[in-house]
């Protein structure tokens, strides 16, 4: 089983570096990869396009330089008897050293300056496919690979296409599990097979015969990319509706050989959910949260800079939960969503005043109608206990709350009697709401020690003697229009002040932003400054020159995750 897992990971690895790409025009959805992939695959992940893997390697190199100077791969290298993981490392570390280089190592590799890649399930066999410029080149550095490793191929034929196999199984093994590599018509094909498989599904890996319901005869694709504004660089969704259909009923590919798996270790793990209730109220369940989507909303890259914005969405067609949700959206400051501006920025956004009645609104919706699938009907029951109208209660203090948010704009380090300490700190807390003032002045019975604080004068109040002195901060206390400061330093006072025009539309309900060049810098030189020798591989996180963004929300589709970056050597 560990062979097997070091397999499904060396293949979930290879999907998880397929590139994005910047090219537009419409061949992408007409590759003929698709042929080979079945319209009905649970799990799919396509770069439809070439994307630009020497550039982006270029604009990476100096986030990337600290995993080529580790010297612990080699050491690590050294102790592993495994065959297949030392096949496996041996890789790897031709790829993170070969990131000094990049043309280089992608020579070394056999991959062009762009390539095209895919991943998906025939059923639950998994797939890689990738499109490859020199095979010969890529056979070498397997050559070299077997070599170090001593793990052995065998030359294998189907269909009058070669292949090469791993075997992952132990030799004495009943059933056989082998990795399986091929190169045909400029892609390489990375895939498992088993004795217990219907042949016809290597075939169909290696992209010998295509499948009878290709992904190409559908209009997937095309509708994933319209419906939520993706670029038709790539996509990836996970089909809930073919994950459940294969559990309740059977009749799909990964159906069928689950089927056939629990025919021959004579266990039915799923017979439970096989009850005509059941296979009624999971197919209903799945057809209102069909599936979840990713993909590219912008995209730039060349050797001097890569950006990329990604968006994931949990579709559903509740609209029961998408209200609720939506009525839930709070504000969102302005500062949290601008990454270059500090540090480190989180907000939430939260409506409180309608959080309790859209829970509420939610919890129902789930507890009616009363299921009659066993295992549903009992965590309905479970939730019983979990009725969210009580929260209105806890909430009601905070009424008029939309969103609160922090920032570091700026720090830096220093030894004090041999103890790490602020010497410098520019950051802002802010709490956005329809009268902070009011909600201020409800807080004060519980805190004697913030009586004496006038807000309502409009001058800023002076937070030192709250604050105990061996922090090293000193803060002030304010208004700026609807929202409530925290502040310290000139830099979170420049920043209090620019919210003060900002009106409290929702926008979301959670972002996060941070500059991990900015974020680690003061803490390398806060061990350069206390004597204490600095790993290669921290030194090199010194000048991470990277800026990333996320944030949730809620649109008519569903929940949403939005993720980005921008990277410089």
């Amino acid at each position: 089983m560990k062979k097997l897992a070091l397999a499904v990971a060396i293949i979930a690895a290879g999907a998880g570096a397929y590139w994005y790409s910047q090219q537009q025009g419409q061949g992408a959805l007409t590759n003929p990869a698709l042929d080979y992939i079945p319209a009905d695959t649970p799990i799919f992940s396509g770069q439809l396009k070439p994307f630009p893997i020497k550039d982006y390697l270029i604009a990476t190199a100096g986030n990337s330089a600290h995993l080529a100077q580790s010297p612990l791969l080699q050491e690590e290298m050294d102790e592993i008897t495994e065959p297949s993981v030392h096949f496996g490392m041996y890789l790897y570390k031709a790829y993170v050293e070969g990131l000094k280089d990049p043309a280089a190592m992608l020579k070394r590799f056999g991959l062009g300056d762009q390539s095209r890649g895919f991943f998906y399930t025939l059923g639950a066999l998994p797939v890689a496919r990738m499109e490859v410029a020199d095979t010969t080149a890529f056979w070498k550095l397997m050559d070299e690979a077997e070599q170090a490793s001593g793990w052995q191929h065998t030359q294998g034929t189907i269909a009058g296409q070669s292949y090469r196999s791993y075997l992952l199984s132990d030799a004495n093994d009943e059933e056989k599990v082998e990795l399986v590599i091929a190169d045909r018509e400029g892609m390489v094909s990375v895939t498992l097979n088993t004795s217990f498989q219907d042949p016809t599904l290597l075939e169909h890996a290696l992209g010998v015969t295509k499948v009878t319901n290709p992904l190409s005869g559908t209009k997937l694709l095309a509708d994933i990319i319209k419906t939520h504004g993706f670029m038709d660089d790539s996509v990836s969704y996970i089909n809930h509706q073919e994950l459940v259909r294969a559990v309740v009923s059977g009749d799909n590919q990964l159906g069928k050989q689950l089927m056939n798996l629990f025919a021959k270790t004579g266990e039915d793990p799923f017979l439970e959910l096989r009850t005509p209730e059941c296979q009624t109220e999971l197919n209903a369940i799945a057809a209102n949260w069909p599936r979840t989507v990713a993909g590219l909303t912008t995209m730039k890259v060349d050797s001097k800079q890569a950006s990329m914005d990604m968006k994931m969405v949990l579709e559903t067609r509740n609209e029961v939960v998408i209200k609720a949700l939506d009525k839930m959206r709070g504000y969102i400051a302005g500062y949290v969503q601008k990454p270059g501006d500090s540090v480190m920025a989180m907000g939430l956004g939260l409506d409180v005043g309608q959080l309790a009645p859209s829970l509420n609104k939610v919890w129902n919706d789930f507890m009616s109608p009363r299921l009659q699938c066993q295992p549903l009907a009992e965590l309905q029951s479970e939730m019983e206990a979990a009725n969210p109208a009580m929260l209105g209660m806890a909430t009601a203090m905070a009424d008029g709350v939309k969103g609160i948010g922090a920032a570091v704009l700026d720090y830096d380090l220093q030894i004090v009697n041999d103890e790490p300490s602020l010497k410098k700190l520019d950051a802002l807390v802010s709490l956005s709401a329809e009268d902070p003032a009011f909600l201020f002045d409800m807080v004060k019975p519980f805190a004697p020690m913030l009586g004496q604080i006038n807000l309502k004068s409009g001058d800023d109040v002076d937070l030192s003697d709250y604050i105990p002195a061996e922090f090293g901060v000193t803060a002030k206390l304010g208004l700026r229009g609807q929202h409530l400061v925290v502040y310290s330093g000139e830099g979170g006072k420049r920043m209090a002040d620019s919210l003060k025009g900002e009106t409290l539309a929702a926008n979301g309900l959670f972002g996060m932003s941070a500059d991990y060049g900015r974020l680690l810098s003061p803490l390398m030189t806060l061990m350069e400054a206390s004597g204490e020798e600095i790993p290669e591989e921290l030194e090199a996180l010194k000048d991470y020159k990277m800026q990333v963004q996320m944030g949730m929300d809620i649109n008519e589709q569903g929940p949403v995750f939005n993720t980005g970056f921008v990277t410089k050597p």
